[in-house]
This record gives C-alpha cells, structure tokens and sequence, in this order.
C-alpha cells in the first residue's frame, strides 16, 4: 500500500463518517430543511439515510477495488496516531 496510504486514509474516512451519519438516523435522528428563510422545515430524514446508504455502499467498493487486501479491515490501529 506504499504511496497509496493518504488515499485509502481519505476513503476509510469518508467511509466511517457516512456510516456513523447513516447509525445515528437509523437511531432516530432527523433532519429537517426549510426551502427559504420564513418557510416551515420538513423533514429529509428518509431521504437523506437512502442517499447516504448509497454513498456507503459505493465506497464500500471503491475501497475494495482499489485495496482488495485491506477492504474489510475496519482499520486498526486508528487511521491517525495523533490528534
């Protein structure tokens, strides 16, 4: 993976944030938008989980195409050693 490390952090990455975004909707977090300033909210919730299911599963993919020998590792030790 020497050369390719900066690219697999940054899918990895993406990839725990939609998840932990995808669990906390699933968990009952909402989201709700207003079209313009004054309108009523509604709520995208639904959508935005399916959206972002999606985006999982694609990087899901694209990890494991591009780095077959690491694709389901959920990465340990942490992807960063310091903060």
């Amino acid at each position: 993976m020497a050369g390719h490390d900066a690219r697999y952090v940054e899918i990895t990455t993406r990839l725990r944030s939609v998840r932990s975004f995808c669990d906390f909707l699933s968990q009952g977090g909402t989201v709700r938008v207003a079209v313009s300033e004054g309108e009523p909210y509604k709520d995208v919730t639904a959508t935005l989980l399916e959206r972002n299911r999606r985006e999982a599963e694609a990087l899901a993919r694209t990890r494991r195409h591009l780095y077959p020998e690491l694709a389901e590792e959920d990465v340990a030790p942490p992807l960063y050693s310091r903060h």
